[in-house]
């Protein structure tokens, strides 16, 4: 938009009185410099009301500044007034040029803070970062750097860039100046840091050093700009490096140790983070207490690798309660133990969703057998992680009717279901698990082969026990070589191989996935791909042959399974190597075969993943565009989605276009990659993006518009304004008749999506330090394959992530004084209400109208009749008389007893009448805390407060203020249970031998009973009589 806004004020000119231009530009082409230099210093006062008249004289205005017959003031005056009309033509580099001409008299960086001037240096700082490589090997000399003595550049177009570069480097090294003068640390960093310039961010941290405070400040912006901002990987690790040797370099007292220990993570050293986590053992009390936090932290990240690394370095021979603490949280698996205990207690499942899926699907006779299986799926994501698996136990009939690859999805359901529960994942899975020297058909397996891929997931989660997810991994390989003859088994225990020795890099278990690999079989071949790939999980810069001996193979078998399972298992080779795999991703996307161009779109997806590169973001549109294949352009559109979910509000503008394309594949794929970088946010914007998409006309687009808006509505409250409708319609689609099979499984999916996890879990690929976990980031890449294969929808369970607060303290118990606000009206963040059974309504008995001539009637013939009976007949009637009014005195009572009720009732109902919702309100220890709640929430002062400032969600330690007090109000850290709780003792009492039967007290019983047997036979008479 051109800019009309006049510059009133800005700098030494303000508006003139003219009403036109026009009379002094025709003064500029008079043959007096004399006359030109004063329409000119004229015309800079009126240009910025003026500068549409003055836009038709620019290449007049601009022969001026080239001409050196003009004396010098009169060409920087020029180029002065042209430069502001190229300003407000939004033509910044054209303006910043001829500023940089006209001088510091008219262009002063230093002093002169106005519109004008603040945008060209920031359009200077643009072009000093995108030229950082040059300016960091020094290629520019000194006297190039002399602005003011220079005369103003040429306008000619290509050629100027370097000397405009050059001229550049001037204003920015102005600007450093003012920063350090201002002390504004963090806007010079961060301008050096873009800039790729080592020697820049040295200078600055050592001259920030005079505050601690300010030092630290600068400090933890760069350590954060380096994550979200700098996308070199090599100039990342060396600002890392310089970061991390001045947080070292801080005093105790001010160092930040987290800070450090994130820093460290970052550059791989696990030997560092060992020595730190050591050191503040060793210093006992709150530095103990702050080992432990780092502890819980250093899991959370998801990197099972460097935690192990870690692990191994610690002193294991020093006998010390916090060492055995952090020992317990880094590898014998307590924070997973805590994960599960609160979504097992915390649970708000709703057993209705899934009774009420189960009986929409029944209605119509026989069950779809893949709708059938999608319900399964959604009952898994509903109790993901919960360990409630009791509407399977109620429902075996319904289970019984999965065959084939449906029982192997449903038996793979389970470990979504029990995701974390590692101390009782065999008892649970003992009945589907391979028995000990029992044949498996060949052409069965099935619920064998879920089975292992439930152990694989159960066992997944990167917080689980070291020592089970390695008994779990060997059981899986023995059970991998027992049954190399059956490949449905092979693929449930290749699959689960890979999700329990995730990243672990271990060549033996390689090499025997490649030995299965090399057997040719479609099915089981694909599986040993995908795990090749999550076993060497981010490990293909390591010199080997691997990637190379799988591409090869892909290239000479005929099966696509196994060609698509290579490439995605090279994908993930790949995963976070950035600029490492741009080599293997041009070798596949200039391949002929589309599966190998597709492993080409996710291999930077994956490269790049949460980097936000511009480069790949580049790559990824262009083939989502151009390709011929409709799979790899469903790949590329998805990937932005995995490289931009730090930034996640940018998905959603990238495929804006792509969601109305004519290709259903593009709408498709872009509805999926709004949703996966949306998650959990309850964007408004982006669901009435999405809303036009739930009627599509082709079907699988639905469905994919169904599952993405699940996704983005996670654990949003009623109070949002689309989730009672959302949930409406995806209840109702179920129901229809005339939906299309693809469509009913979006909404069954998105079912399972909206309340995962008992509505206390949330889709998740960063960790809470803003780090990527790789188990979250593996599981919605393979969810992404269940438009090739149904089983990989069970996988997504991996993504979601429990949204909790939870205090402990030093005895790692949950403390109940330890709370958390929220500055938010209760029902903000409140869990939606839960479905309510509709109960049949009994119909009332309608009284008969009497017409006046049969009642006459009837009083004749009754009349007739008493005149002829004997007295004992008249005495009966009598009887029946009195019941009768009787009965109606009864009637009118009960009516008049209900009038009363009724009016009690509604009495009552004015008595319990809420009052205002309050505007805040407080989180008990453990409870949910949504993503959107975050930013609500504060810790409230009181006896225990967390041992790293700041602290408000996740797993927090608490310090306490009286250690001295004894407190009585903790609870301990439990997981659930398989094994039935035994039955608590009786409360003492006295036995009588008189209430036995004997003594008074016996006749007494004796005489109650008999009283009782009389009152129940009157009542079955009386009811005997009234059904007559």
């Amino acid at each position: 938009m051109i800019s009309t806004m006049p510059m009133s004020g800005a700098g030494p000119y303000g508006n003139g009185m003219h009403s036109s231009a026009m009379s002094l530009l025709s003064m500029l082409t008079e043959d007096s410099a004399d006359i030109v230099h004063a329409a000119l210093k004229k015309l800079l006062r009126v240009v910025d009301t003026l500068w549409h008249e003055v836009s038709s004289s620019l290449p007049q205005l601009e022969e001026i500044v080239e001409d050196e017959a003009y004396p010098k003031e009169t060409r920087a005056v020029a180029a002065a007034v042209a430069s502001r009309v190229f300003f407000h033509l939004e033509e910044y580099r054209d303006s910043l040029r001829l500023a940089l001409g006209a001088g510091d008299e008219y262009f002063n960086v230093v002093t002169d803070k106005s519109p004008y001037v603040e945008t060209l240096v920031c359009k200077a700082i643009e072009i000093y970062t995108n030229c950082g490589d040059a300016l960091e090997v020094g290629t520019l000399m000194e006297d190039d750097m002399d602005v003011d003595d220079s005369g103003p550049s040429s306008p000619s177009g290509g050629g100027d860039d370097d000397g405009l570069t050059s001229k550049v480097l001037g204003v920015v090294e102005k600007m450093f100046a003012r920063c350090y003068a201002e002390r504004t640390w963090t806007h010079a960093l961060g301008i050096a840091l873009e800039a790729r310039n080592l020697d820049r961010v040295k200078e600055i941290l050592d001259k920030c050093g005079d505050d601690l405070k300010e030092k630290l400040d600068t400090l933890k912006y760069g350590l954060e700009s380096c994550t979200t901002v700098v996308v070199n990987r090599k100039f990342r690790n060396e600002a890392l490096t310089v970061i991390a040797a001045h947080f070292r370099g801080m005093p105790d007292s001010n160092s930040d140790y987290s800070s450090l220990v994130r820093c460290e993570h970052l550059l791989g050293n696990s030997s560092s983070v060992a020595d730190m986590i050591s050191s503040l053992i060793k210093l006992g009390g709150d530095s103990a207490l702050l080992a432990l936090q780092i502890c819980f932290d250093l899991v959370d990240t998801g990197d099972q690798h460097f935690v192990s690394a870690v692990t191994s370095l610690l002193p294991r021979s020093e006998e010390s309660p916090s060492l055995t603490k952090a020992l317990a949280i880094l590898e014998g698996g307590f924070a997973g133990e805590l994960e599960l205990a609160f979504l097992y207690k915390e649970s708000d499942s709703d057993p209705l969703i899934i009774a009420n899926l189960k009986k929409s699907l029944e209605e119509k006779g026989k069950v779809s057998s893949l709708l059938h299986s999608m319900s399964l799926h959604a009952h898994a994501f509903l109790n993901a992680g919960t360990t409630n698996d009791q509407f399977l136990r109620n429902n075996l009939e319904y289970l019984k009717k999965a065959n084939n690859w449906a029982k192997f999805s449903a038996t793979s359901g389970l470990g979504c279901i029990h995701q974390g529960h590692v101390g009782e994942a065999m008892t649970l899975l003992e009945p589907y698990l391979p028995s000990e020297g029992g044949a498996i058909a060949a052409n069965g397996g099935y619920a064998e082969g879920g089975a292992l891929l439930a152990l694989g997931l159960i066992h997944g989660k990167p917080n689980c026990a070291a020592e089970r997810r390695k008994a779990t991994v060997q059981y899986l390989r023995e059970q991998l070589r027992a049954n190399q003859a059956n490949e449905v088994v092979c693929h449930g225990a290749a699959m689960g191989i890979g999700l329990a020795g995730l990243g672990c890099r271990s060549s033996e278990i390689f090499n025997e996935l490649r030995e299965v690999l090399y057997t040719d079989s479609a099915v089981a071949g694909e599986a040993s791909g995908l795990a090749m790939g999550m076993i060497q999980l981010g490990n293909a810069g390591g010199g080997d042959e691997s990637v190379t001996e799988m591409l090869a193979y892909a290239k000479d078998t005929t099966h696509e399974k196994i060609i698509r399972g290579l490439a995605l298992g090279i994908a993930f080779m790949h995963y976070r190597l950035e600029n490492e795999a741009d080599g293997i991703i041009e070798q596949l996307l200039r391949d002929r075969d589309p599966v190998l161009r597709y492993g080409g779109m996710w291999t930077v997806a994956l490269a790049y993943v949460g980097t936000g590169s511009s480069k790949a973001i580049k790559k990824l549109l262009h083939v989502a565009i151009s390709d011929v294949s409709n799979e790899v352009r469903m790949a590329a559109i998805i990937g932005l989605a995995f490289v931009l979910f730090k930034t996640p509000e940018r998905v959603p503008e990238l495929v804006k276009l792509l969601l109305v394309s004519f290709n259903p594949h593009v709408r498709y794929a872009s509805c999926v990659a709004v949703g996966i970088a949306m998650a959990g946010s309850g964007d408004a914007k982006t669901v009435a993006i999405l809303e036009p998409m739930l009627d599509d006309l082709a079907d699988f687009v639905r469905q994919g518009a169904l599952t993405a808006t699940s996704m983005v509505l996670m654990q949003c409250s009623e109070t949002h304004k689309s989730y009672k409708k959302f949930n409406g319609k995806l209840t109702s689609i179920v129901g229809e008749k005339h939906q299309s099979p693809l469509t009913k499984m979006g909404a069954i999916l998105g079912q399972g999506i909206l309340h995962a996890g008992g509505r206390n879990v949330c889709l998740n690929m960063a960790s809470r330090d803003g780090f990527v976990k790789p188990t979250s980031v593996v599981g919605l890449a393979l969810f992404c394959q269940h438009w090739f294969w149904h089983p990989c929808c069970s996988l997504l369970g991996l993504a979601f992530q429990p949204t909790l607060v939870a205090g402990l303290n030093s005895d790692m118990n949950f403390v109940k004084k330890f709370v958390v606000t929220c500055n938010s009206k209760p029902s903000a963040f409140a869990y939606p209400a839960r479905l309510t059974e509709k109960k049949e309504e009994v119909k009332k008995r309608v009284t008969t109208v009497t017409l006046s001539t049969t009642a006459k009637a009837k009083a004749a013939a009754a009349k007739k009749k008493k005149e002829e009976e004997e007295a004992g007949g008249s005495a009966d009637m009598e009887i029946d008389k009195d019941k009768k009014e009787g009965g109606e005195d009864d009637k009118k009572e009960g009516e008049e007893e209900e009038k009363k009720e009724g009016g009690e009732g509604e009495g009552a109902e004015k008595k319990k009448k809420k009052g205002p919702e309050p505007k805040s309100f407080d989180l008990n220890n453990p409870s949910r805390m949504t993503k959107a709640q975050v930013s609500h929430c504060f810790v409230k002062p009181g006896r225990y407060h967390p041992v790293l400032p700041g602290a408000k969600t996740g797993i927090i330690i608490l310090s306490d203020t009286t250690p001295s007090e004894e407190d009585d109000e903790v609870e301990e850290v439990k997981a659930p249970s398989v094994e039935e709780e035994e039955a608590k003792m009786p409360e003492p009492f006295i036995w009588r031998p008189e209430q036995q039967g004997g003594g008074e007290g016996g006749q007494a019983t004796e005489g109650k009973e008999e009283e009782d047997e009389k009152k129940d036979k009157k009542e079955e008479k009386d009811k005997e009589g009234g059904g007559e």
